[in-house]
Formats: C-alpha cells, sequence, structure tokens
C-alpha cells in the first residue's frame, strides 16, 4: 500500500495569515477601480460620462475572458514553473502585472496629457487590460486555494472570512487615506473634485502599490502550498480506513450540467454586482445628491462601510455554523434593502435628522449587508466544489467571468444614459439617487428568490460519497471506467 500523504485538518495560524494577506494587493486596487475610476476619468481627465463607462467596461471585460482563461491552465497545470506550487505560480504572475500597470491607470497620460482624448483612451485601455488580467491570475488563484488548503468545512468558512477581514481592511485602508488627502486639500467649502485634484490620486496609487507589494511578499513567503490537492489527500485518507472506495471525480464539463452550478453562479454574480454598483456609484451620489456636503465623504461614507462590513465578518463563522448559509445569506440581503431604503429616503428624512447622519446609518446598513452576502457566496461556491479542487479554478473563473461582464455591462448602460455634467443638477440629483437604490435593492430581492430556491439544496453533497465494497465482491476502481459504469459494479453505501 501507497505512503497516505493527507490533508491536515486544521490551517496553522501563520498559514491562515499568510493567505488571508494574499489578495490585498488585489483588494486595495479594486477598491480604487471600482470607487474613483469613474471619478478620476471623468473629473480628473474629463472624459465623457459614457467614455468612462466604456473604459470600465474594457477593464470588465478583460477580466472576465481572463478568469475563465486562467480557471482552465490553473487546474490543468499540476505542477508550477521552476518547483513553484501551481496556483503560486499563477498568483505570482499576477502580482507583477497588477504592479507593472496600475500605477499607469490613475495618473494623468505620461507626456500625453494634453492629447486628444481618443488618443488617451487608448493608452490608458492598455494599461487596464494588463492590469485586469494580472488581478483575474491572482483572484482566481488564491480563490481556488482555499480548497487545496483543508478539505474541511469549518476551516474553509474561516479562510473566506479572514480572506474577506483583509478586503474590508483594505477597502478601509484605501478610504482612510483618501479622506486624509481629500481633507488636506480641501477648504471647508469645497464640495467637487478637479483636474487640480490629480496629485491626490497619484500619492494614493502609490501608497496602495507600495502597501500591496508588502502584502504579497507575506503571503508567498509565509505560506506553503499543498502538492497534493485535497480531494486527493482524502480520498487516500478513505482508503486506508476502508478495503477500497473512491470520490467521485469531476471535470469542468460535469460541473456545467449541475443545476446548483448556474444556482450558485447567479447568487455570486447578484451579491458582487450589489457591492460593485453601491462602491462605483456612492462617491457620485454624494457629489450630486447630497452636494451640500464636503467632498471628504466622498471616503468617509464608504469607509463607515467597510468598517460595519469588517465588523460583521467577524461573527461570521458562528453564525454561518449556527443559521446555516441561506438563513445568514437572507439576513444579509435584508440589510441591503434597508439600506436602499435609506438612500431613496434620505431628504424626507432630513427634517428629522441631521443628512448625515442618515447617510452614515444607510452605510452602516449597507456595509454589513454586502460582507454577510459576500462572504456567504463565496462559502456556498467552496461547498460547490467541495473535495473536487480538480476543477475548483475553473469553477471560481466561470463565477468571476458572470459577476465581471455583468459588472461592466451595468456599468457602462447606466453611464451611457447618465445626464449629468460636471455641475451638479437636480437631474443628477434624482438619477444618482435611482441607481443607488433601485437597482441594489433590486438585485437583492432576485438574490432572496434564488437563495429561496436553493434552501432544501445540499450543495454538492451528491458527489461526497464514498463508494465502500465487501471484502469478497470488492472490485478495484480502474479510472478508465465512467463513473455510472463504476457505479452500476458497486454497491453503494449511503
Amino acid at each position: 500500500m501507497e505512503p497516505i500523504v493527507s490533508q491536515p485538518d486544521v490551517v496553522s495560524k501563520k498559514g491562515k495569515f499568510a493567505y488571508s494577506v494574499g489578495h490585498v494587493l488585489n483588494d486595495l486596487t479594486a477598491s480604487m477601480w471600482f470607487s474613483y475610476l469613474l471619478v478620476f476619468y471623468h473629473r480628473i481627465v474629463n472624459f465623457t460620462n459614457a467614455s468612462a463607462g466604456y473604459l470600465l467596461l474594457i477593464g470588465q471585460v478583460a477580466d472576465a475572458l481572463a478568469t475563465t482563461f486562467v480557471g482552465f491552465e490553473s487546474d490543468r497545470a499540476r505542477k508550477g514553473l521552476f518547483g513553484y506550487g501551481r496556483r503560486k505560480t499563477w498568483h505570482f504572475i499576477g502580482v507583477i502585472c497588477v504592479l507593472g500597470s496600475f500605477p499607469f491607470c490613475f495618473n494623468l497620460c505620461i507626456k500625453c496629457a494634453y492629447s486628444d482624448l481618443w488618443a488617451q483612451f487608448f493608452y490608458y485601455a492598455m494599461f487596464i487590460i494588463i492590469f485586469q488580467f494580472g488581478w483575474s491570475c491572482s483572484q482566481i488563484s488564491h480563490l481556488a486555494m482555499i480548497n487545496d488548503l483543508t478539505h474541511k468545512d469549518g476551516e474553509r468558512v474561516a479562510l473566506n472570512s479572514y480572506r474577506y477581514a483583509w478586503t474590508v481592511a483594505s477597502n478601509i485602508f484605501v478610504y482612510g487615506i483618501a479622506s486624509i488627502l481629500l481633507g488636506v486639500h480641501s477648504s471647508r467649502d469645497k464640495t467637487d473634485i478637479t483636474p487640480e485634484d490629480a496629485p491626490i490620486f497619484r500619492t494614493l496609487t502609490f501608497t496602495v502599490i507600495g502597501t500591496g507589494l508588502l502584502c504579497m511578499i507575506i503571503f508567498h513567503v509565509g505560506l506553503n502550498e499543498s502538492e497534493l490537492p485535497a480531494e486527493e489527500s482524502e480520498h487516500r485518507l478513505q482508503l486506508s480506513i476502508t478495503s477500497s472506495g473512491r470520490l467521485r471525480r469531476m471535470t469542468w464539463k460535469k460541473f456545467l450540467r449541475e443545476r446548483e452550478f448556474y444556482q450558485c453562479a447567479l447568487i455570486w454574480m447578484f451579491t458582487r454586482l450589489i457591492l460593485n454598483i453601491t462602491q462605483v456609484f456612492l462617491p457620485l451620489y454624494i457629489i450630486d445628491t447630497i452636494s451640500t456636503l464636503n467632498r471628504v465623504y466622498v471616503a468617509l461614507a464608504p469607509l463607515c462601510s467597510y468598517v460595519s462590513g469588517l465588523l460583521a465578518s467577524f461573527p461570521m463563522r458562528a453564525i454561518n455554523k449556527r443559521l446555516g448559509r441561506k438563513v445568514t445569506m437572507t439576513i444579509g440581503l435584508v440589510f441591503v434593502i434597508a439600506s436602499t431604503i435609506l438612500f431613496w429616503f434620505i431628504f424626507q428624512i432630513q427634517p428629522h435628522v441631521r443628512i448625515e447622519v442618515t447617510l452614515t446609518i444607510a452605510c452602516v446598513l449597507l456595509g454589513i449587508g454586502t460582507s454577510t452576502t459576500n462572504i456567504c457566496s463565496f462559502s456556498l461556491t467552496s461547498d460547490l466544489i467541495g473535495l473536487n479542487t480538480e476543477c475548483g479554478a475553473f469553477v471560481y473563473g466561470i463565477m468571476s467571468f458572470a459577476d465581471k461582464l455583468a459588472n461592466g455591462i451595468v456599468i457602462a448602460i447606466v453611464q451611457q444614459y447618465n445626464p449629468c455634467k460636471a455641475d451638479a443638477t437636480d437631474i443628477c440629483e434624482l438619477y444618482y439617487r435611482q441607481i443607488l437604490s433601485f437597482i441594489p435593492g433590486g438585485v437583492a430581492i432576485l438574490t432572496i428568490l434564488m437563495t429561496l430556491s436553493i434552501w432544501t439544496t445540499n450543495i454538492g453533497g451528491n458527489r461526497h460519497e464514498i463508494i465502500i465494497q465487501s471484502s469478497t465482491n470488492s472490485l478495484p476502481y480502474d479510472s478508465s471506467v465512467n463513473d455510472t459504469e463504476y457505479n452500476e459494479r458497486t454497491p453503494l453505501v449511503a
């Protein structure tokens, strides 16, 4: 009998910490990308609303296509370059691309700041495509590592929670630095952002890159990638317990034939759409809808949202265990709907409550809701993959493909029909109020309906069956025999 190589049930504290910071560079850059891309390209570079939206769409499409490619290739590879882990190799490629391209995305065009806008558009689009390819390399490989590191459900939820906690902390860091920079370079009554504020974005960009680089060093030095995927370790462990047994192996085609694959994909897409739409349009909502507030609230409001989200992420493991994924998801969606109601009625409440207080409460509710729903959607996808990590990156790639494409299309459509100019008007006030209320609120309702559709479904459970053979009737598992033939030849014990 070959020696048993078993995956550890519990990931060490050092491993958890190193893993949790492995997505920080992506989180920091994504925070700037979604929160300030439209502000930067419309108000600093002076692109039209539609052009700024198309730049975001180009980035999202590039990201969506790259996630599918990386998902396939990461699963196909059994080893990384020069003996490096297969997941960490793709992660490292992504880090190099992000570090080399992102500084150009949020700085004025080098030696072409006064060129025609169409030339600047292609300049920024080139660096955006490189950035998004690198971003997807790091994201998919980092997500796929969860199921490689451990097969225990509680440990996977913990890794998802820690990962999301650092995502929230990264957003808090970006908004904290942005609020300081905007506050230092702002007069008391300044409410708008103009081309004169380009140095603020340059400083913020290099701060983000430096901090992210430090976290990437910690990740690559501090975490050892498993040499044996979790499903293979678990299979060998089961072989040591029974005379013969196996877990059902999966291919990408088999995943595409499962109904819950599409249900989980829609839930993932909807929860990311809620997060990204609110992240993109909250700064514009503050600038154009609540135009009386100082522009520092462009950073302070999302800061409140992410602080509350960070606090909500800590008890998430216990809540998931006690209430289950689906109940927890529904509670989070209720918080999201409550926040969108406040965004819509903010002026009606103003005579009774100061507008700053109402805005803060709405952002806190939004932060709790988005934090809860995103952790649950990650955990549902992890459940879907289960021990079948041979296709883990593919599953995460398709999920990301759907959410990136949906986000890009929705935001591009909103910007295409955006009636606002640089100066705030009554039309802008109503437009951004509708966007920040109706889109997240409507998507939250759709997500509740989709969650109800899987309420009694055991996600991924139909593959977690061990086939045990008696000593007299045992048949060795032959990889050339397909699953149906093998099940017919072998008794199944539930």
